[in-house]
């Protein structure tokens, strides 16, 4: 395999592995430990299918575009319209959540030493990403292979340390009052679309290794977030806090909890600035606007959001993964079955979807819609 494979896979994997690993623990315990067998399998198969779909689409044509861009060639502009906003409500959702978490834990690691407000912490982390991305972003791209080589040994410290703290009398094993928690958070910690144009480029020579990067990409990850839950939880029990590592500080000892907070930090951010280039190229690639101007916009609307108040980090998760991932993928069968139609195109799922799934599907993610308003509510 070469060079450019890795790299693939390892930029899809840490792109999935970001906020979304350390947010999952909690669900997964107020729902039940059992809820782990419900929501894993079902959810990795559909983010898998969104991945390859999303391939094949980027695969269709040799210009730069999101899915905003693409939706644009294939409908009309009403569509286009629809789907601009989704996507801004995506990503705007989950860069509001990385911002979220990216300062709950800076707070934690510095706080001990420097003092000050995890507000503080907040607004510093924010404006060194801010400038990243306007400068420096081709350099966060090449270290996001060691970068995620490297959460994933700080993940296996954390869990070997953490073996000694381990008693199963922490899992219960259903509770059908929060059955539906888990699922907004679960889809949107696993899914990783943001990472598949990139996936594209760097394989473009290599157009049948595709596929199998997307696979391995996705599993990996999907497979270590569900370890990392079911762990965790048998660590924490009911003081499972949403972040995880703040509720898990109180049992390991400092220095592996700093360990743990500095690459859990380093997973947010690297996944930050991945996301935030993506709403960029959004502004910049399929509205035509200014980059600086399109950078500007990336970087406050979510800012602003998180001032006045957006900061339930279960909350933003669960309606960012569930409504507005449930209504990308709506889009995304919808433009492919468009692209499906041309002679000359690549084909990445082995089989194409047929009609009938993709109808199962899409009504999946209306329920799924409507189940997390349903939680939220309540």
């Amino acid at each position: 395999m070469s060079r450019n494979y890795f790299k693939a896979v390892a930029i899809l994997a840490g792109t999935i592995l970001g906020a979304g690993i350390f947010t999952v623990p909690f669900v997964v315990q107020k729902a039940g430990i059992l809820s782990i067998l419900i929501y894993f399998p079902i959810l990795h198969s559909i983010q898998l299918i969104l991945h390859l779909i999303y391939a094949e689409i980027v695969l269709s044509t040799s210009e730069n575009h999101r899915m905003v861009g693409f939706v644009g060639i294939h409908f009309n502009k009403s569509f286009k319209r629809i789907a601009f906003l989704i996507s801004l409500l995506g990503k705007h959702g989950t860069l509001v959540a990385y911002i979220i978490l990216g300062g709950i834990f800076l707070h934690q690691l510095l706080n001990p030493w420097w003092g000050g407000t995890e507000f503080f912490y907040t607004v510093a982390l924010f404006i060194a990403e801010t400038i990243v991305i306007l400068f420096g972003l081709k350099m966060i791209a090449k270290a996001e292979a060691v970068l995620t080589i490297l959460l994933i040994l700080a993940i296996g410290g954390l869990s070997w340390r953490s073996l000694g703290y381990w008693d199963v009398s922490n899992y219960s094993l259903l509770n059908f009052k929060n059955l539906l928690l888990p699922y907004g958070v679960i889809f949107f910690a696993i899914g990783g679309q943001a990472a598949i144009p990139e996936v594209c480029r760097l394989l473009k020579n290599e157009k049948r290794k595709i596929r199998s990067a997307i696979v391995w990409g996705t599993f990996l990850p999907v497979a270590l977030i569900a370890f990392f839950a079911f762990l965790m939880i048998g660590v924490t029990g009911a003081n499972t806090s949403p972040d995880v590592l703040v509720g898990l500080s109180t049992h390991l000892d400092n220095w592996i909890m700093s360990l743990a907070l500095i690459f859990g930090l380093l997973a947010v951010t690297t996944s930050y600035l991945v996301i935030s280039q993506s709403l960029r190229e959004v502004y910049w690639w399929d509205e035509g606007m200014n980059k600086y101007f399109s950078w500007f916009l990336a970087a406050s609307v979510p800012f602003i959001l998180f001032l006045i108040g957006v900061r339930d980090l279960t909350s933003v998760i669960g309606l960012t993964g569930s409504i507005t991932g449930g209504l990308y993928g709506i889009i995304l069968i919808g433009v492919y079955f468009k692209v499906r139609k041309k002679k000359k195109r690549r084909k990445v799922l082995n089989k194409g979807l047929s009609k009938s799934l993709a109808v199962i599907l899409c009504l999946a993610f209306v329920l799924g819609v409507v189940a997390e308003v349903i939680s939220f509510l309540k």
